[in-house]
């Protein structure tokens, strides 16, 4: 077996640190612009708009106003309000040590910060047995929201939908336009003391992060003791950098940047080969944080305080849809935003809006403004309709509608699904409430090989009457043609579109795989088999292919065809056909070996295999001079999802949990043909140097990926007397950790 791949082990932040002086050193280090909230005063809402379309949109660069500490009301923006206030509410903290959530009472916790921050040292902050306790994600007082409400610039506000004093106005939040029950509740509070943490992460979905410091320890004497000042040090990085820095995660320091559990060393983000902007945040400073730009977030001090929330904005919905719910499906992460309705629900709040404007003297500029996000919305409004048609060719579905409630998800993926997706009728189990949990896939992820154990078999559901969102569909069409008649071109009828499509939509792939791929009676026995890619490591899946159960070629249930690259049989349903040459590759190898997705092929209708494109990468192929093997353009890490999808899962195209390390490294030997022994010491170098990669750059790497023993040595702060009862015997807090 080969030594587990190395990951950049966490490295705390010293009490000590000096910020000022790291950066100065530090040639890709770079302090945010920063603004004062009066120069904002100065200009009207519009410039300010401008301002932040230009710098955190479109250049994709965080930025900080600051000054916001002489507005607020000091007498309810403090630790005091909160804790006469909120004192007995329980929340769940972040024990950051432990991975583990701890019920505790507001007041309580508040209490005790002097003493979980007093536990750290410089010379004892890398212990890894102390308590960090974090209270995140807590619901915002209403008090504070109102408040805030007043202070914050309203184009930048939560659920703001017209962010202007006009009577017609474009939406500074498109999460206003849904339903209110369908809206994702984000408006949260960050409550950390010294040493908390947030690991390096992106926004959800693509959205623009507003975060605002509302209140920190100043340094006096709370209750009798003394306190730190509070203040949280922030790494960014640009939007633009995002697939450097996703590639840098991977490969260098061995983690995904999408799985949100990695809290970089300074020394990783050094040796990055892209700037890192650094903020300081006090009191009073909010800062602006860009679509899909990786930052993490360390508290210093006694105390810090912030409100943070999300927006979604007609830019931000196109990186969402075509960036980060694809990385999010890979990795199971939940998308409580609801992109694909916010599209549809969005639009019909502009074609409200456009309708009144017709009727008002509004300017030219804004109408202009209002007229380019409606183009933007519908734009992506007929991308989603266009992928949920059906196949014009293939028999006539029997649909089953749903009335859309807005909380369906994909059972595997656990993404928002807007319309059409598959259920079976045969995975149907008993749930908590009145209704039986049903097993329902989403189109994305059934082209991709998941599903129930069933695997076909599944039925069609949709949420809106087809014939209602093309009406809709060519409604706004029209009245979007009727504002700008250059269009007529860009935007054809739905039908019109669909016929002139050259490749399959997203629908048609599940219609055609139904038919293919066969039905598996959960109610018989299982028999046990080796898995379709049963590999034992990501670094070396044809030698331990070998071992896979082997297809008779006079077994007749089943045709079988054998991958061009694996060299193994499988059954044709699990195998890609070439429409040139008729040889087949299996989708485990075109995802790995080519960076290429199951539905990247069914989609295409005269498929050409890499060898036909010359590019294969087989070791026969690499022995033609003519070929031009193809080298994988990003790491995969893999990812185990058995623990967050629906255990009656399987996953029967491509194991995700294995990754491409062996294509990257690997040049042109033949490893189809190559013993044991050459296969075992290739991977033994290969991981030889890839564990120097880490320290050469200064960066410590985990010793074991296990989380450390829970000390019991140090005292820390006392079990919560509310909620004793509720608690470890042995003081769930007894040893402190941070965001």
């Amino acid at each position: 077996m080969p030594a587990q791949r190395p990951r950049a082990a966490f490295e705390p932040l010293s009490p000590d640190l000096d910020l000022e002086a790291l950066v100065e050193s530090t040639p890709n280090f770079e302090f945010v612009t920063r603004i004062h909230c009066d120069a904002v005063d100065q200009n009207d809402l519009d410039d300010f708009e401008k301002l932040v379309a230009l710098q955190v949109v479109r250049l994709g660069r965080p930025l900080v106003i600051e000054g916001f500490d002489k507005r607020l009301n000091h007498t309810l923006f403090s630790e005091k309000w909160l804790r006469g206030h909120y004192s007995a509410k329980t929340e769940y903290a972040r024990n950051l040590s432990t991975k583990t959530d701890l019920p505790l009472t507001i007041g309580h916790y508040l209490k005790n910060m002097p003493l979980l921050t007093d536990q750290w040292t410089p010379s004892n902050y890398k212990d890894p047995d102390r308590q960090r306790i974090y209270l995140k994600d807590i619901d915002c007082p209403l008090e504070w929201h109102d408040e805030l409400k007043k202070v914050i610039p309203s184009p930048v506000f939560y659920l703001n939908k017209a962010h202007s004093n006009a009577p017609v106005a474009r939406a500074g939040d498109l999460m206003s336009c849904l339903p209110p029950n369908a809206r994702a509740e984000n408006l949260m509070c960050y409550i950390g003391h010294e040493g908390t943490y947030t690991p390096a992460h992106q926004e959800m979905c693509g959205s623009l992060g507003q975060n605002i410091m509302v209140e920190a320890s100043d340094g006096s004497v709370e209750y009798g003791k003394d306190i730190k000042p509070g203040s949280s040090i922030w790494f960014m990085t640009e939007s633009k950098d995002r697939r450097a820095v996703s590639d840098y995660w991977m490969s260098t320091l061995g983690h995904d940047i999408d799985i949100e559990d990695h809290f970089a060393q300074i020394n990783a983000w050094k040796a990055a080969p892209f700037k890192t902007y650094v903020v300081e945040q006090k009191p009073g400073d909010f800062i602006l944080i860009p679509p899909l730009a990786a930052h993490q977030v360390w508290n210093r001090g006694t105390r810090t305080m912030k409100v943070a929330w999300n927006r979604t904005t007609v830019e931000t919905l196109d990186k969402a849809l075509h960036e980060a719910l694809p990385h999010a499906r890979m990795v199971c992460r939940d998308e409580q935003y609801k992109n694909k309705s916010i599209v549809f629900y969005s639009l019909e709040h502009y074609s409200a809006v456009l309708k009144k404007a017709q009727k008002s003297d509004m300017d030219r500029t804004t109408y202009k403004k209002l007229i380019k996000d409606f183009q933007q919305l519908f734009g992506l409004y007929n991308e989603v309709l266009l992928s949920e048609c059906f196949g014009s060719n293939l028999p006539e579905q029997d649909v089953e509608l749903i009335p859309y409630d807005s909380n369906i998800t994909c059972s595997y993926c656990r993404g928002n699904i807007f319309n059409r997706f598959l259920t079976c009728p045969n995975c149907v189990t008993p749930s908590f409430s009145d209704e039986d949990d049903a097993y329902d896939i989403c189109m994305e992820c059934y082209a991709m090989g998941r599903s129930c154990l069933c695997i076909s078999a599944l039925k069609w559901v949709e949420q809106f009457d087809w014939n209602e969102l093309e009406a809709k569909h060519e409604a706004w069409r029209q009245q979007l043609l009727k504002a700008k008649s250059d269009l007529e071109q860009t935007y054809l009828p739905l039908i019109t579109q669909r016929e002139r499509l050259n490749k399959r939509t997203l629908a048609e792939i599940c219609q055609i795989e139904l038919s293919r791929r066969p039905w598996v009676d959960i109610s018989k026995p299982i028999v046990q088999s080796e898995p379709m890619e049963g590999k034992d490591s990501d670094t070396d899946e044809i030698a331990s292919a070998r071992k896979r159960r082997k297809i008779s070629r006079g077994d007749q249930t089943e045709k079988v065809g054998r991958c061009h690259i694996c060299r193994y049989l499988e059954p044709l349903w699990k195998l890609a056909s070439c429409t040139n040459c008729c040889k087949y590759y299996c989708y485990g190898s075109l995802y790995r070996a080519f960076n290429m997705l199951p539905q990247q092929t069914m989609e295409v209708l005269d498929w050409k295999c890499p060898k036909c494109n010359n590019i294969c990468s087989c070791a026969a192929c690499r022995r033609d001079p003519t070929m031009r093997p193809f080298e994988p353009t990003c790491m995969l890490l893999g990812h185990d999802t058995r623990k967050i999808a629906d255990p009656r899962s399987v996953e029967s195209l491509v194991d995700f949990r294995h990754s491409n390390l062996r294509w990257l490294k690997k040049a042109a030997e033949d490893e189809t043909n190559g013993s044991k022994e050459h296969h075992r010491q290739h991977h033994q170098n290969e991981d030889e140097e890839h564990n120097q990669l880490a320290p050469r750059q200064g960066i410590q790497v985990e010793e074991s990926s296990t989380v450390p023993e829970f000390s019991t040595e140090y005292q820390g702060i006392p079990v919560d007397p509310a909620l004793e009862r509720l608690l470890l015997p042995q003081g769930a807090i007894s040893t402190p950790s941070g965001n």
